[in-house]
């Protein structure tokens, strides 16, 4: 085990340890129609979203008109 080895599983716990505080985070305790990640903050078209999906979902949907 060298020290890259050691570095990378560091770096790693860290970028874990955020997607968790990500997670949490929300208005709503509801998973995400679109990635399915939980903390969504929106609740557009009866299903509830993370603000970023929305917008995704949005402009696919005009798209389609």
């Amino acid at each position: 085990m060298g020290l890259g080895d050691i570095l990378k599983k560091k770096i790693g716990e860290v970028k874990e340890q955020k997607k968790q505080e990500v997670q949490l985070e929300g208005k709503y305790d509801e998973s995400c129609a679109l990635c399915g990640g939980g903390g969504s903050e929106k609740k557009w078209a009866g299903q509830y979203w993370h603000k970023r999906c929305a917008r995704k979902a949005r402009k696919s949907a005009k798209g389609m008109f």
